[in-house]
């Protein structure tokens, strides 16, 4: 959960917003105390990962056999 104080709620909202936005709940804080809780509404907003790896996608190498392949030796085909 990430802080932020009163006055940035005041100065930054769209910044505060667009967190919430992401799906990243935002304790404000007044005087080093939490005096209110911003949690997004509706259902949990999916991480960006594309973002995190910038733009490209991860790579976890190659199967040497298919998962079909793989499926049918299981069961004896």
């Amino acid at each position: 959960m990430k802080t932020s104080t009163v006055r940035e709620l005041r100065t930054n909202f769209p910044r505060l917003e667009a967190m919430l936005y992401n799906g990243e709940s935002i304790a404000i804080t007044k005087h080093k105390r939490v005096v209110a809780r911003l949690i997004p509404e509706g259902g949990t907003v999916r991480p960006d990962f594309r973002a995190r790896f910038g733009g490209k996608r991860p790579s976890a190498g190659r199967m040497e056999r298919s998962v079909v392949g793989l499926l049918s030796e299981e069961r004896g085909e």
